[in-house]
């Protein structure tokens, strides 16, 4: 248990609502913290005891929840709870081969952003973007992608994300704060430690993982440039399902071949 990747993030995620709740006036109150992690937690406790007759805790479900509480804004409680909703149960039906596709936070948040925007927003300065708090917050979380297996897909990511706000300055006529202020809010460095970095839906190798958050930081870049908001959660979205799940087919389709199973 001590080995599983997953313990990192949490605690990674743990941290986030620490610091917001208690020092750094969190938009999001506790109702709605647990509000969402409640309801990820129980819902896909019965639905995995009923799908695969397997009874114990949900840790994936919990760590689905706190991110919803911490990336989502809303200034009602229902809207948590759908995301919740939303989020496992795509997680436990939308499936190849036995697993996941998308991160299941990312592919609800994308559904909410779009389908109830008077309700659902997602605010990446909502946290100061003090450098001291944000610093903190950095090193905590390349620790847990340390530790999760995962620093190469946040060091492409924000080394990509780095690169195309240069393109966009110099190409584009940005003001560099515009530009690359972002990296130091609490919206990129969730979505760089925490989204990006999902053992379960991110690729196995070292090289596919490196060129997928590259590719997520280009349409990121591509989504800004023509002034798409959200554009991290739309980005993630669209390379999993342009490149991530032919991917996997493909992978799926070698394991096949060979005998190994995917």
């Amino acid at each position: 248990m001590s080995k599983d990747p997953r313990l990192y993030i949490l605690a990674f995620l743990l941290s986030f609502v620490a610091a917001g709740q208690l020092f750094l006036g969190f938009f999001q109150r506790w109702d709605s913290f647990f509000a969402s992690v409640l309801t990820a937690v129980a819902l896909e406790f019965v639905l995995v005891g009923w799908l695969k007759k397997k009874w114990a805790f949900p840790l994936s479900a919990l760590i689905t929840g706190i991110g919803i509480s911490l990336l989502l804004s809303s200034y009602a409680v229902w809207p948590y709870v759908l995301t919740a909703v939303l989020a496992v149960t795509i997680k436990q039906f939308v499936r190849l081969r036995g697993a996941h596709i998308f991160n299941p936070n990312n592919v609800a948040m994308v559904i909410m952003l779009i389908a109830l925007p008077a309700y659902a927003v997602s605010t990446p300065k909502q946290w100061t973007n003090g450098i001291e708090v944000m610093s903190l917050i950095m090193i905590l979380g390349l620790f847990a992608a340390y530790k999760a297996k995962r620093l190469d897909s946040v060091l492409a990511f924000i080394g990509g994300f780095s690169f195309f706000a240069a393109i966009r300055v110099g190409l584009f006529g940005e003001p560099v704060f515009y530009a690359f202020g972002p990296m130091m809010g609490a919206s990129f460095q969730l979505f760089s430690f925490f989204m990006i970095t999902d053992p379960k839906t991110t690729p196995p190798t070292r090289k596919a993982r490196i060129l997928f958050a590259f590719l997520i930081a280009f349409t990121d870049a591509w989504l800004r440039v023509n002034q798409i908001t959200n554009s991290q959660f739309y980005a993630s979205f669209l390379v999993t399902l342009l490149l991530g799940v032919p991917y996997r087919l493909l992978l799926a389709k070698k394991a096949g071949e060979t005998g190994i199973p995917a």
